[in-house]
């Protein structure tokens, strides 16, 4: 009832507001045209024409990024966060739950508090956001539902964006996602809620970011016989018994951020024309950005799980793990830009960075007079950063390439040189050859160097790692065609072996990675399928799925004049055996095993989405396969499956004027 109240409250906005789209960016094979990062709604219902400009600052400010958006419903069924993110995933089967993505090249950015790191897909910070400019306020409502009464996975997505004055945008977002989990004591709930806003006039840009997020995960350690997945059995998902048999065990986790930049401009404007939009540019620039983040994560249990956990050292009756976690990073920059009439001559950069990180655990533990101490770790570093950059829209070969360098502090050594260059092949851009490539040397996490739980403790003086990574594409847009080849070389890499325990290897861990993606269309058939092919060269402590792939096959046609949009198929998400994680709930991480295999089981969902105006509807069947026969080795993580089959609802409806 909450709920519903909450959407008619948010859904009443569109009285004296208006909507536009922003987060999603799929688009349909034969609409790209559509897509833009400055693009009007096409239903005029106001004297005031809608238009949005919307971007992100790369390099903390250097220059812009025009972020494309579209109006489309393509992709609006594939909601869970993860699978919008990696075509291939080891998680928990729930709807939010910690994962991990199959994919290696595409596996998140490890987090300053590393245990974020599992669960950055359902978190929003201040490099998700995108700043707007537009000539109409919008708000946009997304609520998507699935199950019944006792098993019920939701999503409530609410946001409002809208121009103050010319020069001035402001904006609020709420997201949250909860369910009650197919399997005993899976309770989850991930949520977040954020202010953003930015200022551009003349020579000051300014932009700000508060949000928090929040999350629950109950913990029921996986099923506790496979055969009650694998074999036929009439049993229930609910009555399946787990290894984790108390409602009273979860992780609970929060960040909060807070971001200011300002920049101030140097030198004679220019008034520039794209064909997107017309700006002014300046010939130098000096940035400022402040940004801090507070972090928390706590395990809880009632009872002791004797039974499951292999050990107990600080209490014997329940368990209270907690681990907070600050960082502060200021950086300055002073900016050459880009010429605006000589499109080949390079913007270039120079700075200073600091971090400071303060982490406060549980310290130290005596066995024998059962007593325990909390203490303050701190980081920090001081960082030369320079790039330089040709990003201009209208030239056929454009890079971007930086390097950063820790010149005192506990990082003193550490270093990062990445970067991109990319070749149009034709004339429109339509096509072009990009390769990306990074070298970094990075201290071990903090995370592995001490950790004091009730069940987990270790203390390790690790070795930085060091990784070399590079990889290259072919991309035609026309053709609708994406070929890739990727390389990484990690040395020392960090890992949790099958005891749950971070180990450090000798050994070079390689990792080969080549993909494919092609959109064919058949009239109004489309077949948008993708496939990776990796291979590591360790599998003892890395192992990978040989081949993962996301077929996304619909029929697709406008009826009644163009009132409704239609479009119906089958998504297939498969990847071959491989020994996939295990999870473990008191450090809420993933690790190794090799006693069994996962995979080799097709995923099938079958969708009808429609398009009635602006708002977008879809009915689908997730996991269809599983009505055949209510079995089979549908596992992601080795002791975790993937939920039954499961219709699913939901509508996205963008209000304007």
């Amino acid at each position: 009832m909450k709920k519903f109240i909450c959407i008619i409250l948010f859904a009443s906005l569109h009285l004296f507001c208006r909507a536009q789209n922003v987060f999603d960016t799929e688009t349909p094979p034969d609409m790209e045209g559509s897509n833009s990062s400055l693009s009007s709604d096409s239903i005029p219902e106001s004297n005031v024409p809608h238009f949005r400009h919307t971007w992100q600052w790369e390099r903390n400010g250097v220059y812009k990024r025009e972020v494309a958006l579209d109006t489309l419903m393509d992709g609006i069924q594939n909601f869970n966060t993860i699978f919008k993110k990696n075509i291939s995933n080891t998680y928990l089967g729930n709807f939010p739950s910690p994962y991990l993505s199959n994919i290696f090249i595409t596996r998140e950015t490890v987090q300053d508090f590393y245990p974020l790191t599992q669960i950055r897909a359902f978190l929003f910070k201040p490099e998700d956001a995108l700043l707007f400019n537009t000539t109409t306020p919008f708000t946009r409502l997304k609520y998507f539902t699935g199950g019944g009464k006792g098993k019920a996975e939701n999503l409530l997505d609410v946001w409002h964006v809208q121009n103050i004055r010319p020069w001035w945008n402001a904006g609020i977002r709420y997201q949250l996602i909860s369910s009650d989990g197919r399997y005993m004591n899976q309770k989850a709930k991930a949520y977040h809620f954020s202010l953003f806003s930015s200022y551009e006039k003349e020579r000051i840009a300014l932009s700000f970011f508060l949000n928090q997020n929040n999350g629950h995960f109950a913990e029921n350690g996986g099923v506790k016989d496979i055969s009650f997945i694998i074999d036929s059995t009439n049993q229930k998902a609910e009555n399946i018994p787990v290894n984790l048999s108390s409602n009273d065990i979860s992780n609970n986790y929060r960040n909060t951020n807070f971001q200011l930049q300002g920049q101030y401009n140097i030198g004679n404007p220019k008034e520039v024309t794209t064909p997107t939009d017309t700006f002014t540019t300046y010939p130098a620039k000096a940035i400022i950005n402040i940004r801090a983040e507070g972090n928390e994560r706590r395990y809880k249990e009632g009872n002791i799980a004797f039974d499951f956990f292999p050990h107990t050292y600080i209490d014997s009756t329940s368990t209270t793990d907690l681990i907070t976690n600050q960082v502060y990073d200021i950086s300055t920059k002073f900016v050459m830009n880009e010429h605006p009439k000589y499109k080949y001559l390079p913007g270039i950069y120079a700075g200073l960075d600091f971090k400071h990180e303060n982490y406060r655990q549980r310290t130290t533990f005596d066995s024998i007079s059962h007593t325990e101490s909390f203490g303050h770790t701190r980081y920090s570093g001081t960082y030369i950063t320079a790039g330089i950059f040709n990003v201009d829209t209208n030239v056929s070969f454009t890079y971007d390439i930086a390097g950063k360098l820790c010149v005192l502090g506990h990082y003193a050594g550490n270093f990062k040189f990445d970067g991109y260059v990319q070749q149009a092949l034709r004339k429109d851009r339509s096509s072009y050859i990009r390769a990306n490539a990074t070298i970094e040397l990075q201290s071990v996490n903090p995370f592995f160097d001490r950790y004091v739980g009730n069940h987990d403790i270790w203390e390790n003086d690790f070795k930085a790692i060091k990784t070399i990574k590079a990889d290259g594409r072919y991309v035609n847009n026309r053709l609708r065609t994406e070929l890739g080849v990727g390389i990484a070389n990690i040395f020392s890499y960090v890992y949790f072996d099958t005891a749950a325990m971070p180990q450090q290897t000798s050994k070079t861990l390689m990792v080969l990675t080549a993909w494919g993606k092609q959109n064919f269309r058949l009239g109004n058939f489309y077949f948008d399928q993708t496939v990776y092919f990796q291979k590591s060269t360790q599998e003892d402590i890395l192992s990978l799925p040989a081949i993962s792939v996301y077929s996304h096959n619909y029929f697709q046609h406008a009826l009644f004049k163009n009132a409704l949009f239609l479009q119906t198929g089958i998504d297939v998400f498969y990847n071959t055996k491989f020994y996939a994680d295990n999870y473990m709930p008191s450090i809420m991480q993933f690790y190794n095993q090799r006693e069994r295999k996962t995979g080799n089981y097709p995923k099938l969902d079958v969708f009808l989405n429609l398009r009635i105006k602006r708002a977008d509807i879809f009915v689908k069947y997730e996991h269809i396969n599983y009505l055949l026969k209510n079995h089979g080795d549908f596992f992601s993580a080795a002791d975790y499956p993937i939920n039954p089959g499961m219709l699913k609802f939901g509508i996205k409806w963008d209000f304007f004027d």
